[in-house]
């Protein structure tokens, strides 16, 4: 999406929300014209024309008085007018100080914001960068802040941003083209641990895979593709996970026929309404305690409540299921565990270095 549509998204976004403030007093202040313009016409009993009552409500409203006047006007028409004028008046102020509520407000909410925005944003280390929030990126937010993963949303649509406020009101985000480099070094690229490619466009998610390898070699990055053929060139590209959800949906309905309680309880742990209990992946570093001895020895249930159902040594590339308790711990070995946040983040700390 171009600049300018990106304006005029955010123009048009503008422009309904001015007039959601602005449809009361818009209201009043037509129902006081056509009672103007009405009322002159009664009166004048048919020798004044709807243009002449217009006009005479028109400037007495705006209170601009040329000094032009129906005539004849008596006494009857005069005290009409001074009534006119006062409402009139209440009216249009009431609708100046709507605009100017709104156009301050706006101006306010919007500088208080985006200085806590990048608050937030130069204080993130470690953390996720979504790049997209469309159909796919929002399942992949919503699973994001569900497993209390540090995250920074960045997406060009007006519409989006909106979503995001309403729905992770302190959720960073970035309102810009994902595959500009200036936008992704603002999210904290170089600092962060894992990036998500899930723009609609595979050459997007491709540009923004290069760029993200480039600026950050360490990063885990992960990118959604449309073409069963390009999977091959996302790895190539720098990609650590491609995901085809074309492919991805043919086997999920497959497995629902062969094994549905194997796909039921899978779903329960990766994707279920419950964000207590999630399946995890920590990595034994090197320095820690638990490199060189057994499963049995690192006593990691009664230290995190955890146990590991699996296990992948460095180099392997082959899981090892139902470890035995005799397993002997290397640094980068990675435990496949089950267990809540909080669980989670002691066994965290028990394998950091």
């Amino acid at each position: 999406m171009g600049l300018l549509t990106t304006i005029r998204l955010v123009s048009s976004a503008l422009a309904i929300e001015l007039f959601q403030r602005l449809r009361v007093p818009l209201s009043l202040l037509a129902l006081v014209f056509g009672a103007g313009t009405s009322g002159y016409w009664l009166m004048g009993q048919g020798q004044w024309t709807l243009l002449d009552c217009a006009y005479m409500t028109s400037i007495t409203l705006t209170t601009i008085g040329y000094g032009e006047i129906l005539s004849p006007f008596g006494d009857r028409e005069r005290l009409f007018t001074l009534g006119l004028m006062w409402s009139g008046m209440g009216v249009t102020l009431y609708a100046l100080s709507a605009v100017t509520a709104f156009l301050v407000e706006d101006q306010l909410s919007n500088l208080v914001r985006e200085r806590k925005m990048e608050m937030q944003l130069n204080g993130l280390n470690g953390h996720m960068i979504v790049c997209g929030g469309g159909r796919v990126g929002r399942h992949v937010i919503a699973e994001m802040v569900a497993s209390q993963q540090g995250l920074v949303v960045i997406d060009d649509r007006a519409e989006t941003m909106a979503w995001l406020r309403e729905t992770y009101p302190a959720l960073p985000s970035l309102q810009g083209d994902a595959t500009d480099e200036g936008v992704l070094r603002h999210a904290g690229l170089e600092r962060a641990r894992g990036l998500v490619a899930a723009l609609p466009d595979d050459s997007q998610n491709m540009l923004i895979t290069v760029q993200a390898r480039y600026i950050n070699p360490g990063i885990k990055i992960g990118t959604r593709c449309h073409n069963n053929n390009l999977v091959d060139k996302f790895y190539r590209a720098g990609a650590n996970y491609v995901v085809n959800s074309e492919f991805i949906g043919g086997m999920r309905l497959a497995s629902e026929m062969i094994r549905p309680q194997v796909v039921s309880f899978l779903d329960r742990m990766l994707r279920g309404q419950d964000p207590t209990v999630r399946v995890a992946e920590v990595t034994v570093e090197q320095g820690s305690g638990l490199v060189g001895i057994s499963l049995e020895q690192g006593r990691l249930y009664q230290r995190s409540g955890l146990l590991a159902v699996a296990l992948k040594h460095p180099g392997l590339e082959e899981f090892t299921y139902n470890p035995s308790p005799q397993e002997v711990l290397q640094a980068g070995t990675v435990l496949i565990v089950i267990g809540n946040p909080g669980q989670i983040a002691s066994l965290q700390d028990i394998c950091a270095g």
